[in-house]
């Protein structure tokens, strides 16, 4: 699960030697180990170098079908589509993983560029995202500590702070690409930890990256109505 954990990380793969590094493993006991992982098809290798194999969709895939915060999203994310039909821009559903966030589903418009929606990465470091940051936002001190560190915390304590006062309203500009805006929102029941987010991320959107913006109140709207739906 170490190695497993790692190379989810890097999408151009690592050695073994570099595996045995990050993970504090004996090098011989890595290689026994990406040797079972490939029989498996959990790894690929190529020159030396380890990258994730197609047998990490079949348990992916599985728990993503029966996962109840996806299918009840859909039909809002379709929804924020069509609100959003004249933008640029790219709404997702998002879904905590430790430190990490994975978009779980995206939707775009016909008027964002094919390069946009190619290149922006499927997952992230929570803290370092706008929805990762709404989600943190609903956690309790501890619980962000024991999730990104204290060091982690320190850097990002301040602009959790501000989601709070935004009415749980996450804002991001030029994070994951230049001119690229986003707004998170998270999904939670009453003051419970969020269990997702929405975000909507696009070109040309410094103009509604405010909490009065119609398009954020829109999305706040679509966030509830996910929770009611989860949790009644």
């Amino acid at each position: 699960m170490e190695l497993q954990k790692h190379l989810a990380y890097v999408s151009k793969g690592l050695t073994a030697q570099e595996l045995a590094r990050l993970t504090n493993m004996d090098r011989g006991t890595v290689h026994r180990l990406l040797k079972a992982m490939i029989y498996w098809r959990q790894v690929e290798a190529e020159n030396g170098v380890y990258r994730l194999g197609a047998g990490c969709l079949l348990p992916a895939s599985a728990y993503l079908t029966r996962l109840p915060l996806r299918r009840v999203a859909l039909p809002y994310t379709i929804d924020l589509q069509h609100v959003i039909s004249d933008r640029p821009a790219i709404v997702s559903v998002a879904l905590p993983v430790g430190d990490r966030i994975v978009l779980i589903e995206r939707m775009w418009t016909a008027t964002t560029p094919f390069n946009v929606v190619a290149d922006l990465d499927d997952t992230f470091a929570i803290d370092g995202c706008t929805s990762g940051r709404a989600i943190l936002a609903t956690y309790t001190e501890e619980q962000i500590r024991q999730t990104v560190g204290d060091e982690r915390y320190a850097q990002v304590a301040l602009k959790l702070k501000e989601i709070t006062e935004n009415d749980d309203y996450s804002f991001g500009e030029s994070e994951q690409r230049q001119g690229l805006s986003s707004i998170g929102y998270p999904i939670r029941h009453a003051q419970n930890a969020a269990v997702g987010a929405l975000v909507i991320a696009g070109l040309e959107m410094e103009d509604v990256l405010q909490v009065s913006s119609p398009l954020a109140q829109h999305l706040q709207r679509a966030c509830k109505g996910i929770s009611e739906q989860l949790f009644g």
